[in-house]
């Protein structure tokens, strides 16, 4: 039977990500705010080799058995070092369905296990995973670019691999050399955010293991750094063994509870101050996600969520793990799923005045925490003026949530919303569901595409702007939020409301600033402003350095209905295929210089050459001169000289140029 992309999805996400595959590949869209740059750059290097990402069937790729041979040798002690960390995740993972993977640096699977038939496979030990072969996947980009990875369901090339979650992260040697990535593999049905951390704890693990083993006191050695892993976690973790005493613990949960290590372990979980008590959930056999407790420690609580799973130790023995994150660490978490907030005022570019103005508008949204409405075409930078208002303001240190009101079915709005109680419908995960109002508690929500949400769901978010307050589906308490709301839309809301597409009622109770962002071409000014920057943000990946006179010249000269995004995408597919250090016009695409209209850009001081004080009066003259219409006298008083030097400036062979 073919894999349903839409089949038991309960997270709207890989939804979004299908739909962004699916516009990538038929219609040559992309949707930046979905698909990450080095996902989208990986499937443009694919594109070229392997044209039909839809195939029933991708021909696998194997090492040679000589060179397989040599591999093993070569990473014999790296595959021994590993054996212990994939014994240890899997029995942290406790799941039957997922496949652990060790590859070497050449993307070459080195090692696969898994408990059952069913568990989801990328390949067994000699397939080849880098890239060229197995098209976008966790394993390869974790190699390429040196950091832990995800790449969930339609974010693989192969619509073959979409219904499956990975996490991998590389694995170095003592010098820095990279020696190969571990990886996480399961379906999306049993994915978790969390086997990320786990796929990153067990390649540092592994790290320490290379480096450790050449030390005389190699085990002792090993199980410190083991401990030290731990102990740099930003989340606090604890284990409890059969008998429900504390076992471990972390140097993190140390800080939260404000006890010495001597004073915790060993001693009944009792001893843990927490709402709800601890007790009811230890020994219970059931795991919990993203449960909201409050964690008491030495004169101070901590809002915190709580992941808790029963396992199995490494010699056989029964624990349970619980992992708390503090609230004020969602930050990081919204940044992991794609929201993030780098973006400030000083990060926005550009210096019309049109641009300006919204700046100074955003500027004093952020002051006063005001609801604002974002209005702008594709591409104009209306989620960047949203993280800069975030970050300009006094919550810039409580987490920065946007959903994408365009890619979420209508059936799924609620839940993501407001969440969900556990047993709330079927299929319901355990534990519930935090709703993003909750997520962006004493933050900022930002509704990107509102006017796609349904009326029934205007009429509901209306309800939580009067009484910042929501209702979990299947649920009875009224949970207290209070988030800044930032809406974007790329048409006028005003019109919708005339035609009965938007409430005016929730229109009035967002539009309390209201922000027009110019589109590209009516800022024009701002193109060469905006080129250099984006050369310069792209140049550690390829040579060019600067552009050229007419290569600037036609860019002005372009309308850009893709606005800053396509200029952006442009100037980044041009340096990736480029040569030498400049951009210049033979570089650019067809149709852009076929669609480009003429328009007066001036580089006085050109490297090729450096015009003289007279020719250069003579420009600014002309150009000041066609901006009032031929009108001397304007002129004159815009330059501040008399208007019989505006007429000698402006004398040419030809006679005078009004």
């Amino acid at each position: 039977m073919s894999y349903n992309p839409f089949y038991n999805i309960e997270n709207p996400e890989l939804i979004g990500y299908e739909y962004a595959w699916v516009d990538f590949f038929k219609n040559g869209e992309v949707n930046e705010t979905i698909i990450r740059n080095d996902i989208l750059a990986s499937w443009e290097r694919c594109l070229a080799l392997h044209p039909d990402a839809a195939a029933r069937e991708i021909k696998t790729k194997f090492c040679p058995p000589g060179d397989f041979a040599k591999k093993l040798a070569i990473n014999e002690k790296y595959l021994e070092i590993s054996e212990a960390i994939i014994v240890s995740v899997m029995n942290a993972l406790k799941e039957k369905h997922i496949g652990v993977y060790i590859t070497d640096r050449d993307g070459i699977v080195l090692k696969m296990v898994c408990e059952d038939t069913e568990a989801p496979c990328f390949g067994a030990p000699q397939t080849d995973l880098s890239e060229e072969y197995a098209g976008t996947n966790c394993m390869d980009l974790a190699v390429r670019h040196g950091e832990p990875t995800s790449v969930i369901g339609a974010q693989h090339y192969f619509h073959h691999f979409h219904r499956y979650a990975g996490y991998a992260a590389p694995i170095k040697d003592i010098n820095g050399e990279m020696r190969g990535a571990i990886g996480i593999l399961a379906t999306l049905e049993h994915m978790s955010g969390y086997m990320l951390s786990i796929a990153a704890t067990a390649a540092t693990a592994i790290e320490n293991g290379i480096g450790l083993f050449r030390s005389n006191d190699a085990i002792q050695r090993q199980n410190e750094e083991k401990q030290d892993i731990l102990d740099s976690i930003t989340d606090g973790i604890i284990y409890v063994d059969k008998n429900l005493n504390i076992s471990y613990t972390n140097l993190q949960f140390l800080k939260f509870i404000g006890l010495e290590k001597s004073s915790l372990v060993g001693q009944a979980v009792g001893i843990i101050s927490m709402k709800p008590d601890i007790n009811t959930l230890v020994g219970s056999g059931s795991s919990h996600t993203n449960m909201q407790v409050k964690l008491n420690g030495d004169g101070k609580s901590y809002k915190c969520l709580l992941s808790h799973h029963p396992g199995t130790g490494v010699d056989g023995s029964t624990n349970e793990i619980f992992i708390f994150t503090a609230i004020n660490e969602i930050r990081e978490m919204a940044e992991a799923a794609g929201n993030d907030q780098f973006f400030t005022f000083e990060s926005l570019i550009g210096k019309s005045k049109a641009f300006l103005e919204c700046i100074d508008r955003a500027k004093k949204a952020a002051d006063y925490g005001a609801r604002v409405i974002l209005e702008g075409e594709s591409g104009t930078g209306k989620e960047l003026f949203a993280q800069a208002i975030h970050n300009g303001g006094s919550r810039q240190d409580e987490p920065f949530i946007a959903i994408d009101c365009g890619a979420i079915p209508h059936e799924l709005f609620e839940s993501e919303l407001f969440g969900f109680e556990e047993g709330a419908f079927t299929g319901a995960q355990k534990g519930g569901h935090i709703g993003k109002f909750e997520q962006a508690h004493y933050g900022t929500l930002f509704l990107d595409e509102i006017v796609n949400l349904p009326l029934d769901m205007q009429a509901k978010l209306l309800r939580v702007l009067q009484d910042s307050r929501i209702v979990r589906i299947g649920g009875h308490k009224s949970i207290r939020v209070d988030v800044q709301i930032i809406a974007a839309t790329n048409v006028d809301l005003l019109e919708e409301v005339g035609k009965g597409n938007f409430r005016e009622d929730l229109y009035y109770r967002l539009n309390v600033v209201h922000i027009k962002l110019p589109s590209l071409r009516e800022r024009k000014e701002d193109i060469p402003i905006l080129v250099n920057h984006f050369i310069q943000s792209n140049s550690l990946k390829s040579s060019i350095r600067s552009i050229d006179n007419a290569a600037m010249k036609i860019f002005c000269g372009y309308s850009w209905p893709g606005n800053i995004r396509q200029l952006n995408n442009i100037l980044e597919r041009i340096m990736l295929f480029a040569e030498g250090k400049r951009i210049t016009a033979d570089m650019l695409p067809q149709r852009i210089l076929q669609n480009a209209s003429s328009f007066q850009y001036e580089n006085i001081y050109e490297e090729e050459k450096v015009a003289d004080l007279n020719t250069v009066s003579v420009r600014y003259a002309k150009n000041v001169c066609r901006r009032f219409n031929g009108n001397i006298k304007r002129t004159a008083e815009a330059l501040r000289v008399s208007r019989s030097t505006v007429y000698r400036l402006l004398k040419t062979e030809e006679g005078l140029v009004k």
